[in-house]
């Protein structure tokens, strides 16, 4: 690494330094790799046991992100603490019966063993239902179908990535509103055992589409001819539910004008993982037998969030403060289904009509990217859906850092990140990331040792930047009224003006 490189790391180059004020320099020079890995190395060890939601690993997270808050000298949120309780359910469910499609020309029977329940909320039989099969979990192929009342038959998507595991969640929650009778995801490979579900307490008791993966290559090879006609028939035991309370985890720079400090700008980032591959299940690459089966998940998301924890120690010493508060906040269960901000989103404890802006970090820790080497590289999903990308590219070019649209990624991931809580309500919220793919996605080898501790704090830098200029704007940033991409956020947004 050259002088001029480790330099950097060290201060702004003099470029940047004619541009950012001295106490803001001051602050994000405190912005440090040394305090990152620290941090990473604690959050993504065995010992928090991959961060499940609900795990005693995730509240040891919790417990230690509150620490970091208090010591940075943060305000509590609520009865002088740090944490938003959620009351939750588990939904354990219950193996059930074989399975059995009536074709045409053959009958095909799958045993109770190879049946394997992924989403159910009470006991269901299903008798002779028609089958619709789709050639893979694409929520685009729903558009206009017709599956009201029918057993809709997919295949298991292959290489668990990112995209997969994102498509796949998209294409399960469109499909409950076409109202089909089942569903049945089709894979030639093994079954892991029933995985549980977590759900909102007051969601528990509302019924959805039954979900089983069906492990059988009969009827994958099936599925994969697309054979027209076919009715499929099956029964479906009740889940067993049990009740846990789970936290976000937010702390609260109160801002110091006047006018402007009930306003507030969001940083956030997911402090869960997947946990071990007793809980993985199919969100998750299968680990060979001889390999470690604790998914650390130090990229995805503990770089987000001792990110947070870091930005939040080093703009707690701006005096003042930024006009408008800072809201840094670490949410639960994103792995599961964006939980945290959901219930976030659903009981927040700013005002949404008052939050200008959330800036969401997601996996900024790795730069082996599949795409190739990111270093002093950051893109956000939406790039040119509000201003705050302004403010981004802006802060990116005092600090040295290259903020870019992906043009894959950009609109794809837009909605599939805990800023969706937010922008659905209005709130003009990105989710920026510095690898939005890389080699250990979701798999065992995501350790802390894998991160590139330097690149991370540039990055860090140049959020911390962005909150500040954000923080300290008269004007909030707005929706891109040119990309009708925007316009229900638009809505959404106006609705809160009204009100």
């Amino acid at each position: 690494m050259s002088f001029r490189y480790l330099a950097f790391f060290c201060c702004f180059a003099l470029s940047a330094a004619d541009t950012v004020l001295p106490d803001v320099r001051s602050a994000l020079n405190m912005i440090q790799a040394n305090e990152l890995k620290g941090d990473l190395s604690f959050l993504a060890s065995d010992l928090l046991q991959g961060r499940y939601t609900p795990s005693p690993g995730l509240d040891i997270a919790a417990e230690f992100i509150a620490s970091k808050f208090r010591a940075a000298g943060l305000e509590p949120v609520a009865n002088g603490d740090y944490f938003q309780v959620a009351e939750m359910v588990v939904r354990h469910p219950v193996e059930g019966s074989a399975l059995t499609i009536r074709t045409a020309g053959a009958t095909i029977d799958v045993a109770a063993g190879f049946v394997i329940p992924a989403n159910v909320s009470a006991a269901a039989h299903i008798a002779d239902a028609p089958i619709a099969i789709f050639a893979k979990p694409d929520p685009d192929l729903l558009k206009d179908a017709d599956v009201a009342g029918k057993a809709v038959v997919v295949p298991a998507v292959g290489q668990m990535t990112r995209r997969s595991v994102l498509a796949m969640r998209a294409f399960n929650r469109a499909l409950i509103a076409l109202k089909p009778a089942i569903e049945i995801v089709v894979s030639d490979k093994k079954q892991s055992r029933p995985a549980d579900r977590l759900l909102f307490a007051e969601d528990a008791a509302q019924p959805s589409v039954p979900l089983l993966n069906v492990d059988s290559k009969e009827l994958l090879e099936w599925v994969h001819r697309n054979s027209p006609g076919g009715n499929l028939s099956v029964d479906v035991a009740a889940p067993d539910d049990q009740k846990v309370m789970v936290k976000n985890v937010i702390g609260i720079l109160r801002g110091s004008d006047p006018a402007l400090k009930d306003t507030c700008v969001l940083l956030t980032a997911h402090y869960d993982h997947i946990g071990t591959t007793q809980t993985a299940g199919a969100t998750a690459e299968p680990a060979p037998p001889s390999e470690d089966h604790i998914f650390n998940g130090a990229n995805d998301d503990g770089s987000g969030t001792v990110s947070v924890i870091e930005i939040a120690r080093a703009l707690a010493h701006l005096n003042p403060h930024p006009k408008r508060s800072i809201v840094f906040m670490t949410f639960f269960g994103e792995e599961r289904g964006e939980f945290g901000s959901q219930f976030y989103g659903r009981h927040p404890l700013f005002p949404i009509a008052k939050t200008v802006a959330d800036i969401n970090l997601e996996q900024v820790g790795r730069t082996d990217a599949t795409t190739g080497k990111q270093i002093r590289t950051a893109s956000l999903t939406g790039y040119d859906y509000s201003e705050v990308t302004n403010y981004l590219e802006r802060a990116g070019k005092q600090t040295g850092i290259k903020v870019y649209k992906d043009d894959e990624a950009s609109d794809a991931y837009f909605t599939r990140s805990d800023n969706a809580a937010l922008a659905e309500q209005g709130v003009p919220a990105h989710s920026l990331t510095v690898a939005f793919d890389y080699p250990d996605y979701h798999r065992v080898g995501d350790e802390w040792q894998k991160i590139d501790y330097d690149n991370m704090a540039a990055v860090d830098r140049m959020v911390a930047l962005a909150l500040v200029n954000i923080a300290n704007s008269l004007k909030a940033p707005a929706w891109n009224a040119e990309n009708p991409k925007t316009e229900p956020f638009r809505q959404a947004q106006e609705k809160l003006s009204a009100h």
